[in-house]
């Protein structure tokens, strides 16, 4: 299991409120698809004209509107509107400094520059064997590493034991064109009528994959993410160098100290 766990949503709104440039709430009742009922904004009126509204959880999740007015502890108006009215469970976030756009890009850039440094436990247990076939494609799998492999007991039974541990030097990575396959040794570790229909337990590791919605999950250290995303939006502002330097150079230290590397025994199914 991952120590980390944080939703798009999450990570992006503590990189905003870190630039103090963010609000968030949720639409009370009597809302329509332009005009969200919030009293729990009290800045003065008009303050949040032309922010970003986007909703994060509930009715028109994954939308985004720009204020066009707003009334202090009364409501925001939106142009143009929702698809749906909005509802007592669309919960909201406010931005102006960055778009969420931008956010989400920032957040993608961090997780790709950190990755390969954190690499991320990963159990799989969907490939069947199949007598007298020697060769496993892995590459839908996920995996960067495997490092052990077990055979289930019986059909289907979902128990894997340590009697049922393959030896490592029984199977192998090997590669056509840019395809992983996990291949056995057919001398070593015979795959008969008696192996077949039986699944493998496949242990290793995989890397933090981009987040696409509000809800994907990233589970790379929240701190790095944070400040990487952070040296990442300073420099595209002008005026905001100091900022961004040292915002980087936080990055650079909780990236430090997030490494998680191979486990023993691990086999690359990439070039690396």
């Amino acid at each position: 299991m991952g120590v980390y766990s944080k939703t798009q949503y999450a990570l992006r709104q503590s990189i905003a409120h870190s630039l103090d440039d963010c609000a968030t709430g949720t639409c009370l009742a009597n809302s329509t698809n332009t005009v969200g009922v919030v009293t729990s904004l009290t800045d003065a009126n008009d303050y949040y004209n032309d922010w970003w509204m986007h909703i994060f959880a509930g009715v028109n999740v994954g939308e985004k509107r720009k204020v066009s007015d707003f009334v202090s502890a009364t409501n925001i108006t939106v142009s143009p509107a929702f698809t749906a009215n909005l509802t007592t469970n669309s919960q909201f976030e406010l931005h102006k400094m960055f778009s969420i756009d931008q956010y989400n890009d920032a957040i993608n850039r961090a997780i790709e520059t950190g990755k390969d440094e954190y690499l991320i436990d990963k159990v799989d247990e969907t490939t069947t064997l199949v007598a007298d076939q020697y060769e496993y494609n892995m590459t839908n799998l996920g995996f960067r590493y495997i490092n052990a492999i077990y055979l289930e007991d019986q059909t289907d039974d979902g128990y894997w034991y340590s009697n049922g541990y393959i030896d490592n030097n029984c199977w192998d990575i090997l590669r056509n064109g840019t395809a992983p396959y996990l291949v056995f040794n057919d001398a070593a570790y015979p795959i008969g009528s008696s192996l077949a229909g039986l699944k493998l337990r496949i242990i290793g590791q995989s890397v933090q994959t981009i987040l696409s919605n509000d809800a994907a999950t990233c589970a790379l250290p929240p701190e790095f993410i944070i400040q990487q995303a952070r040296a990442i939006l300073y420099d595209q502002k002008k005026g905001y160098e100091q900022q961004a330097d040292r915002a980087q150079a936080k990055a650079i230290i909780e990236r430090r100290r997030m490494v998680m590397s191979p486990h023993d025994f691990s086999k690359s199914l990439y070039e690396v």
